[in-house]
């Protein structure tokens, strides 16, 4: 009877153990962390390669970024094509913030406070 329950607990931890595997980000594409400290609520996140012209789609949709919370996103590309991005974002008074030329890592974290207002 033991050697039944101890095997279906390794059967069990094994099975746990290959779902993590498969949750973890194997990607390759590195994750970031905005931070929102501007004392007001976010409603819109850009961001895009520094060497691209353009920004690109809003990442909040309809989803707001309130004052002291954090958004994770993936970026769409491994660092070893793009390590350096621009981020931008506009408060709930369509005021923006951005910073330009941003060196990006893995959990890259980036605070934007009143301080970063265009």
């Amino acid at each position: 009877m033991k050697k039944l329950m101890l095997a279906g607990i390794l059967l069990f931890l094994g099975t746990f153990a290959v779902f993590a595997q498969r949750t973890d980000n194997n990607s390759g594409l590195p994750t970031i962390r905005i931070v929102n400290n501007t004392g007001y609520d976010i409603f819109s996140i850009y961001i895009s390669p520094s060497e691209d012209d353009l920004w690109g789609d809003d990442l909040l949709g309809d989803d707001i970024l309130e004052d002291g919370q954090t958004f994770t996103y993936q970026l769409p590309f491994p660092l070893s094509t793009y390590s350096v991005y621009d981020v931008a974002i506009v408060d709930e008074d369509d005021d923006s913030y951005t910073k330009m030329e941003v060196t990006m890592t893995d959990n890259a974290r980036i605070v934007f406070t009143f301080d970063d207002i265009d």
